[in-house]
């Protein structure tokens, strides 16, 4: 049996495709484990010159396996499918999944600084640039560039704005909220307020992505929690959950759930707003984003403990944590 036993190219493709539908099928329920199995299996009928005569369907079994293996923590295996697809892939575009693969992993091993330095470099390459050293002032002269920008702006009229379309913008959207995450874990706070004012600059230049939400729900954030602007910044807060309503993705709206949350906290009971924290910890297992997960899991926990909660189950909740952390073998 196996790939051995199918001489025909074409059924080997057809067999190649039925267990990409599989493994797509395990994913939707957050089998990681059977997913990466299906897809690795359909990439052993895979013959030679597939990547020129089944380019499709080799793209998005490679990607896909390579998706499951960071969730599984197979690095080695997750290394030698993101290069077999950075060398193979016809564009920058189709090179992108990836890309962004390869910058989660250095981001969970733990290796901040090169995932920052990855970031950079491809944001160069679709024209955009973070500064290096980011001082008070470049925050101050962005943040009244993003006031600016927003001034007269009804909700209305921001939830109207045309979704965005350029390509190299959404990738970049992508690679803003993946430095950011970045940011959050090496402690720059410095830097952090750059990523939500480059994010809504963008949206609103070019149109809104599901990545608009997220950097909507941080720019209230900064707004609220760090300049004392409540009002306004909880106005941005739920535009950005508007905006998760009116473009919903599985990929984000968990960050956007996570993020409102904060602030939500300082307006809302804080029995309500903390229950936020555990819909985006669901959300983020669905989407496979397990370390932030668990980041939701860890603020839920620990709020819930100050909220007053039954003592045995916020027990209970942390130990049901520290059980998935471990079988992922993620720690916050």
């Amino acid at each position: 049996g196996g790939p051995q036993a199918v001489i025909d190219d074409e059924q080997a493709v057809v067999v190649a495709n039925l267990n990409l539908d599989a493994g797509k099928k395990a994913m939707s329920m957050s089998d990681f484990f059977s997913a990466h199995r299906y897809f690795n299996h359909g990439i052993s009928y895979l013959r030679s010159g597939h990547w020129n005569k089944q380019y499709d369907v080799s793209l998005e079994l490679f990607n896909l396996a390579a998706a499951c293996a960071l969730m599984n923590a197979e690095h080695e295996r997750l290394k030698m499918l993101t290069g077999e697809v950075i060398r193979h892939a016809k564009c920058f575009e189709d090179k992108f999944r990836a890309i962004c693969i390869s910058i989660n992993l250095l981001f969970w091993s733990s290796k901040l600084p090169d995932a920052i330095q990855l970031v950079n470099s491809n944001l160069s390459s679709l024209g955009e640039e973070l500064p290096v050293a980011v001082t008070q002032s470049a925050i101050h002269y962005q943040l009244d560039h993003t006031k600016t920008l927003l001034a007269g702006l009804s909700d209305e009229t921001l939830l109207s704005f045309p979704a965005m379309s350029t390509s190299s913008k959404i990738m970049a959207m992508e690679l803003f909220s993946k430095q950011l995450t970045n940011y959050m874990f090496i402690g720059d706070r410095n830097a952090m307020p750059i990523i939500p004012l480059k994010m809504v600059q963008t949206s609103l230049t070019y149109g809104m992505s599901p990545l608009s939400g997220v950097g909507f729900a941080l720019f209230g954030n900064y707004l609220a929690l760090v300049k004392g602007e409540v009002e306004e910044g909880y106005r941005y807060v739920k535009i950005a959950l508007s905006l998760m309503k009116r473009m919903p993705s599985i990929a984000h709206d968990s960050e956007i759930m996570y993020y409102s949350a904060h602030t939500r906290l300082r307006v809302e009971p804080i029995q309500s707003a903390n229950e936020h924290y555990i819909v985006a910890h669901r959300g983020a297992m669905a989407s496979g984003a397990v370390r932030f997960a668990f980041a939701c899991a860890f603020v839920y926990d620990n709020i819930s403990f100050w909220a007053g909660k039954k003592l045995g189950l916020v027990v209970n909740s942390i130990k049901e944590t520290m059980k998935q952390m471990i079988f992922y073998k993620n720690l916050v």
